[in-house]
């Protein structure tokens, strides 16, 4: 999806969520629209990484794969893996996949 498309979505919640939602608006200088559309895709973002990284420590995904995952470069993740505390050991079987990856484009 472009970000010239897009589509609403309805969703209903407490009373509360709805003031810290309209006080994060104010603080920032924004609508309750644009403030919530701004949470909901840093959720998103966040959920993201901390699955790849939950798959990853979990011995399901390479860093590679994780970074992928996580939309992020291989290099972002590993300096946010090391910000979260996460084993950050990088193998050498890891190493060959990695290098495997990126320069095969170079030979197709």
């Amino acid at each position: 999806m472009t970000k010239s498309q897009s589509h609403q979505i309805n969703v209903r919640v407490p009373a509360d969520v709805v003031a810290e939602l309209d006080a994060l608006a104010q603080q920032g200088h924004v609508t309750r629209m644009d403030m919530a559309r701004q949470l909901l895709l840093e959720g998103i973002q966040q959920h993201k990484r901390e699955r790849a990284v939950r798959l990853y420590r979990e011995g399901k995904a390479s860093k590679s794969r994780a970074a992928e995952l996580a939309g992020m470069t291989l290099w972002e993740l590993m300096d946010w893996l090391q910000s979260e505390a996460a084993p950050a050991s990088y193998t050498l079987q890891e190493a060959v996949d990695d290098v495997r990856r990126l320069v095969a484009p170079l030979y197709r």
